[in-house]
């Protein structure tokens, strides 16, 4: 624990702003593990755009904060990188990125095909251009170019390009002001001029006009000194502090105006420390965050404006340490010392000016020392006693003059004892009387005088009893009532003059009752009003209502489980929960939340580990894995406005039987892309460029001409397209960083979508072309078809005409038949029936009718006499 103690002292020195009391560097890693293409991390470069770029002995590395895209040679590809071996990251004014590798090679990169070609390094002009390397070289405006052969021993040579003169600059073993070392590893000019020189023995700042090298240099004896004489890279950030990297003991931050060092290396117990000791790179991105590439861990980064939280936790090498990590009750007393209970460390009190530690255990062969080493709550009372709670064995009272200590504990046989041994709450009243809250054995008040404790139980028939006998809470109000927290049986409010209890519990749907009736904090803000922590959220009392307001998780609080609250200079109120830390503003009541990523101990705490410091303004709050120390002015949002980019484009096209995707390169340099109605699944993957807590960066969309409302996306940075109608387009994302500044540009992209063949203009026009063709050999079609029908309607007319002629003629005959045969009937019926029989005459009659009416007529009158009359006419006329 000397390295936290050094740490938070030289810290309130050194770094009074964003580095105030800081215990240690909370780093966020990236490794092989997500998707680093190996570990040793040479050079770090951001581009214009805002992407990461790593450079590695194994090939290039693109981040844009959620994937690394990775560059490496291959043999079938003339475009590709021509080594592996990266050993500088170079990007001009133009915005053009050049890489060079070990093998001295120069490559051009072209963003919009992802693709390499070598160039000759001489004809690119890189004075001026933004640099990360691993070599000793730097390349200043005025000419001057400074060397170092590394491992080679060749020294610092300062090379004039206009004249061509050369000066070689080695140690010197009599001379104490030469250059430490030989082997020169880096060197770097700061903004205040100083030329900086890493080397094998030490770090050197060398003084141009008298030629002479001061020395900086590892003392094991003095913790502020060098943390290693084996420098490599040097870099100084936006705050004008230096940060050196060395080989073998991590880096160290640098202040050359009081000319120490804050030291900071590998620890194997906490996994958030730098990752690996040898330091290889440094750099700083445009939103203030660190970038350490190191030998065998990857890349550290980390936001020097967030590390405003100071953990301090058990450390088993540390004999000034927390003596157990699970804290559970914290109190700040009079004179400023903080007091935590633990679960099975005992009591700890911290000196937080001098960061030492005095603990308390209990001993069984020592009936002075405290009775329990799991501690569950504390009160400081008005004569500075302290009065701790145990888990389970009644209540210590500590004089820290004298170190004298009383214990109460439970009796059975004693109904004047302590009610329970479990001690959940402890608050002391105006008359000096201390009540107790039990875990199930309700409210004690303890006479001092007597020594005798007053029981306020649950009676199941009694109304006027305590509703619960879970009493985790306590508070007093400025009126003299005591408030009382229960688990299970909402808040009572005890009137202490008359002894009487009233009660809030939750009604169901009734929204203005309490939120629960599992209340495991009761809070008095300055200006008396009362806010309940409960296991459904925060709830706020109205005296004038006599009603409550609530808050849980969809109004922004973190958790709706609320452990601890306490109040800040400005009236803000902090909510420990068993998911995070909340900031809420009463005024506008707004929530700020804060997590483990953010420097807390962890995203849970405990019931009541919470405190506030009168004297300076320090918040304290713990958990399972120790506790946090932070002042809230010294917590800054992130300012830094994110670009927007778009950084991947895959497609899914119909032709592809096996459904595979096609990835696109370049969609960041694009603004527009064609598409064919064969790409029936397009997927956009984009990001804000701001990497600190980037999991809380928020996005929204819209397809300009398919919907004009914006789409949330919360924190999700895709969106996918499927069947898009043939038409055109335009895709715009805007995103925000992690506190919410949002880039309301954002990117755009024009999106056309061609439509199938048959869909085309040309493809129209055939149709139109056909369609006039159609209608005109159906309208032809119809006229002939008119036509013929006409012909044939005229023959069948001329048939039917000639038919009915012929049926005139033929009736015309039929009558004309009939008549000749009617007149050749009646000409026939004229005639007589039988011809005369006469003796010795033989009388024959042959008539031919005529074919017309008319005709011969004959008659036969035969006499009495015999005699035969025979008598003929002429019909006819003849």
């Amino acid at each position: 624990m000397t390295r936290v103690i050094l740490f938070c002292t030289i810290s309130f020195l050194l770094f009074s702003l964003e580095f105030h009391a800081q215990s240690r560097i909370i780093f966020d890693h990236l490794t092989i593990k997500d998707g680093l293409s190996q570990s040793s991390v040479t050079c770090i470069l951001q581009d214009k755009k805002g992407f990461m770029w790593f450079g590695t002995q194994d090939g290039l590395n693109r981040y844009d904060g959620y994937n690394i895209k990775i560059f490496k040679n291959n043999p079938d590809d003339t475009t590709s990188l021509t080594d592996n071996f990266i050993f500088s990251i170079y990007e001009v004014q133009s915005g053009i990125l050049f890489i060079e590798t070990q093998s001295g090679a120069f490559h051009q990169y072209n963003p919009r095909s992802e693709s390499f070609k070598v160039v000759i390094k001489d004809s690119i002009n890189l004075i001026g251009t933004n640099v990360s390397t691993v070599g000793a070289l730097l390349t200043e405006s005025s000419g001057i170019r400074w060397t170092g052969g590394l491992g080679k021993g060749t020294g610092l040579e300062r090379f004039d390009t206009k004249t061509g003169k050369s000066t070689i600059f080695r140690h010197n073993p009599s001379d104490q002001l030469s250059i430490s070392d030989d082997k020169v590893y880096s060197v770097f000019r700061d903004r205040s001029g100083n030329l900086w020189v890493g080397t094998f023995n030490g770090l050197d700042r060398f003084d141009e006009r008298s030629g002479k090298f001061f020395h900086y240099k590892n003392n094991p004896n003095d913790p502020n000194s060098l943390a290693d004489n084996w420098v490599w890279p040097i870099y100084e950030d936006s705050r004008g502090y230096l940060w050196i990297g060395t080989v073998r003991n991590g880096f160290c931050i640098f202040d050359p105006k009081s000319n120490t060092f804050l030291n900071y290396k590998n620890d194997s117990n906490d996994p958030t420390s730098i990752s690996d000791n040898f330091i290889f790179s440094i750099y700083e991105d445009r939103s203030g965050v660190i970038w350490l590439g190191t030998n065998l861990g990857g890349v550290n980064y980390f936001n020097p404006s967030t590390q405003s939280f100071e953990h301090y936790r058990h450390d088993p090498t540390n004999k000034n340490s927390l003596s157990d990590n699970i804290v559970l009750t914290m109190l700040v007393d009079k004179n400023g010392d903080y007091w935590i209970g633990t679960r099975n460390g005992g009591l700890n009190k911290l000196d937080y000016r001098r960061k030492k530690y005095t603990y308390y255990n209990h001993n069984p062969s020592n009936t002075k020392s405290i009775v329990s080493n799991s501690i569950q709550s504390l009160l400081e009372d008005k004569a500075g006693n302290i009065w701790i709670g145990s888990y389970s064995s009644g209540l210590d009272v500590l004089n820290p003059k004298t170190g004298d200590i009383i214990h109460y504990a439970h009796n059975p046989s004693d109904p004047g004892s302590l009610s329970d041994n479990r001690i959940y709450s402890l608050v002391e009243d105006k008359f000096g009387n201390v009540w107790v809250g039990t875990y199930g054995g309700g409210l004690n008040k303890l006479d001092r005088l007597t020594g005798k404790f007053l029981r306020y139980q649950f009676k199941e028939n009694d109304s006027a009893s305590i509703s619960s006998n879970a009493t985790w809470s306590l508070a007093l109000d400025n009126t003299g009532n005591l408030w009382v927290g229960t688990f299970g049986g909402g808040v009572n409010v005890l009137n202490l003059n008359s002894q009487t209890f009233t009660y809030f519990k939750n009604i169901p749907n009734d929204t203005t009752s309490i939120a629960d009736d599992n209340i495991i904090r009761i809070f008095i803000d300055h200006n008396g009003n009362l806010w309940f922590g409960t296991t459904k959220g925060l709830s706020r009392y109205s005296n004038e209502t006599k009603s409550f307001k609530n808050y849980d998780e969809k109004d922004g609080l973190a958790n709706n489980f609320i452990y601890g609250i306490e109040e800040d200079s400005k009236g803000n109120l902090w909510l420990s929960t068993n998911n995070g830390l909340s900031k809420f503003n009463p005024r506008n009541e707004t929530f700020r939340n804060y997590y483990f990523e953010d420097g807390l101990q962890g995203n849970e705490f405990n019931q009541n580990a919470y405190a506030r410091d009168a004297i300076t303004g320090r918040l304290l709050f713990g958990g399972p894995n120790g506790f946090n120390i932070f002042h809230p002015d010294s917590l800054k949002d992130n300012l830094y406005n994110p670009p927007i980019v778009l950084t991947s484009y895959l497609r899914y096209n119909t032709d592809d039987e096996e459904g595979r995707p096609i990835i696109e390169k370049g969609i960041s340099e694009r603004d527009s892309i064609l598409l064919t109605f064969k790409d029936n699944i397009i997927t956009f993957e984009f990001a804000a460029l701001s990497y600190y807590n980037n999991n809380k960066n928020q996005y929204r969309y819209k397809l300009e001409g398919f919907n004009e409302n914006w789409i949330q996306l919360g924190n999700n940075h895709s969106v996918t397209f499927t069947n898009l109608s043939s038409g055109e387009y335009n895709l715009r994302v805007i995103g925000s960083n992690n506190d919410g500044i949002w880039n309301e540009e954002g990117a755009s992209l024009f999106i056309e979508v061609l439509p199938p063949w048959w869909r085309t203009n040309i493809a129209y026009a055939i149709y139109g072309i056909l369609f006039i063709s159609l209608l005109y050999g159906l309208r032809k079609f119809e006229l002939d078809r008119r036509e013929q029908k006409a012909q044939i309607r005229e023959t069948e007319l001329k048939i039917k005409a000639t038919e009915a002629e012929k049926r005139a003629i033929q009736i015309e005959n039929d009558r004309k038949t009939k008549e000749l045969e009617e007149a050749r009937q009646l000409q026939l019926s004229m005639l007589p029936r039988e011809v005369p029989k006469l003796p010795n005459l033989q009388i024959a009659a042959f008539m031919r009718t005529a074919t017309e009416v008319g005709g011969d007529y004959y008659d036969f009158l035969v006499h009495e006499n015999g005699v035969l009359n025979v008598g003929f006419g002429d019909a006819t006329g003849h």
